[in-house]
């Protein structure tokens, strides 16, 4: 009787085994293989600090993945990231490079199918920095103007593409909108940002200080001619 008691207990482990083993495959694959496509941020690695990239690139590439399914609900792209090498870029010009998908950390049993774009464009060139005067901008109604004294400073340091900063031959004040009364004035106001997201104030901050004398426009007068024939 012992005997058939050990059996039965030696093949009813041997049943749950098999069973919950089944079950463990069945979770794993039963659902089979699928694929997503995401949206996942670009980041570029490894620029040199004295090197700039000029041109658009895009924010985002889109992956398509494949693997289990069970994996793929899992996945979340806030988790993801598609590098760009750009370490070995020192001299100014435009080079190809492809996304890092090997660098692209995936969960075990999941793999890129394909990235768009597969290939992307960089436009490089060198970080410098130059001195740029600066304009006055003033916006004022219509019958005013004014005569600027100075501006102090007269120039600023800006900091970006070397390209860039030689076309660049002055840089514009924030908006100046002085109180629209006669006389002298002195104002403070900064740099508006030149066009470029590239090119920047060396320094954080500068004030620009102006003086200058608002004017109202005087009407010119109107002169009548009188003409007649002689009898």
């Amino acid at each position: 009787m012992n005997q058939y008691i050990t059996l039965f207990r030696q093949y009813n482990l041997q049943f749950w085994a098999v069973l919950i083993a089944i079950a463990l495959w069945l979770q794993v694959h039963g659902q089979g293989e699928g694929s997503v496509s995401m949206d996942v941020p670009l980041q570029v690695q490894g620029l040199p600090a004295d090197m700039v990239i000029v041109n658009d690139l895009p924010d985002h590439v889109r992956l398509t993945i494949n693997g289990l399914q069970t994996r793929l609900k899992d996945l979340d792209q806030q988790d993801l990231t598609v590098p760009v090498d750009a370490s070995d870029l020192t001299t100014p010009g435009v080079v190809e490079r492809a996304p890092q998908l090997s660098s692209v950390s995936l969960p075990v049993g999941l793999h890129i199918e394909k990235v768009q774009p597969d290939r992307l464009e960089l436009q490089v060139d060198r970080l410098v920095k130059r001195s740029v005067p600066v304009k006055a901008h003033f916006e004022l109604p219509e019958g005013w103007q004014v005569k600027i004294i100075s501006i102090k400073p007269h120039q600023v340091e800006l900091t970006g593409p070397e390209v860039w900063l030689e076309a660049l031959r002055e840089v514009d004040t924030t908006p100046i909108r002085p109180d629209l009364k006669e006389g002298s004035f002195e104002t403070r106001t900064g740099i508006e940002s030149p066009s470029g997201k590239a090119i920047r104030l060396f320094k954080n901050k500068v004030d620009i200080v102006v003086l200058g004398v608002l004017l109202r426009k005087r009407a010119r007068p109107h002169s009548n001619t009188v003409t007649g024939e002689k009898p």
